[in-house]
């Protein structure tokens, strides 16, 4: 399988998760290794796809009316990168992001690195503007400069 059908196979199973709550996708897509590594830095470091999923369940606990879009994917090698925007209604409160809900509709705009090896994603590394997220359900005050 090329990194381009393992990538679409990827993004199938993320909408998969995140639009129906199919956390079965994640190994019915057949393109992750069971020991991978995901870092989502602020967080700690996640060993283990069974470990993942149960993150992105917690996600499903502050964000509902979940939507992606994939701005961009750069292929070079056995790595691949995906730029998204997730804009979601921040309705619920987890151990995770433990801020009240807001009812907001909040954006959050990241990119996310993947290894590939043997035909499996076994790293995946997320950059994503998290700070932003946490100003918009409020558990960090906005900063920077505010025209004074």
């Amino acid at each position: 399988m090329s990194i381009k059908e393992i990538m679409e196979k990827e993004r199938w199973a993320t909408e998969e998760v995140f639009l129906k709550k199919n956390y079965n996708a994640m190994d019915e897509a057949e393109v992750f290794d069971q020991n991978a590594i995901f870092h989502v830095p602020p967080f700690p470091d996640i060993k283990g796809l069974e470990s993942f999923k149960q993150v992105l369940m917690t996600a499903h606990q502050n964000f509902s009316n979940i939507r992606f879009n994939w701005d961009e994917v750069v292929i070079e090698g056995n790595t691949a990168v995906q730029r998204f925007t997730l804009r979601a209604k921040h309705t619920g409160t987890s151990e995770m992001i433990p801020a009240p809900p807001t009812g907001k509709e909040v954006v959050l705009k990241g990119c996310a690195f993947y290894h590939i090896k043997n035909g499996k994603i076994v790293e995946f590394i997320e950059h994503s503007d998290y700070l932003g997220l946490f100003q918009q359900v409020g558990i960090i005050p906005p900063i920077g400069l505010n025209g004074e």
